[in-house]
């Protein structure tokens, strides 16, 4: 579960799927730690999204400055309350790290 540390780290995706009875419960916890993970040193940005028809799945990303300051990420309390509340709540969860060492923007225009 660590990036390669070849790479800068600019996002990290995380797909998470509570149990459906746990649903409620999981989603306060991601309300709070999504909050928490933005204040972190070096979170440029933490969103959560959801499935559009009202499902089951989340995505939780964030982006980072650097490759310390994902690191530090990892080993903070969040991520460890992250990785617990979903065993706890009968998650699943799947991590994606995406690097890249140019920033690349794209706006899309009505």
């Amino acid at each position: 579960m660590i990036p390669s540390k070849a790479a800068a780290v600019k996002v990290v995706t995380s797909l998470l799927t509570p149990a459906p009875e746990k649903r409620e419960e999981f989603l306060q916890t991601l309300r709070s730690l999504r909050v928490e993970i933005e204040r972190e040193p070096g979170c440029r940005l933490c969103v959560v999204c959801g499935d559009v028809d009202g499902g089951n799945h989340f995505v939780l990303i964030s982006e980072w400055r650097d490759q310390a300051a994902l690191m530090a990420h990892m080993d903070s309390d969040h991520f460890r309350i992250l990785a617990g509340a979903s065993r706890l709540l009968g998650a699943s969860a799947e991590f994606r790290f995406v690097t890249s060492d140019t920033p690349s923007t794209a706006a899309i225009s009505p």
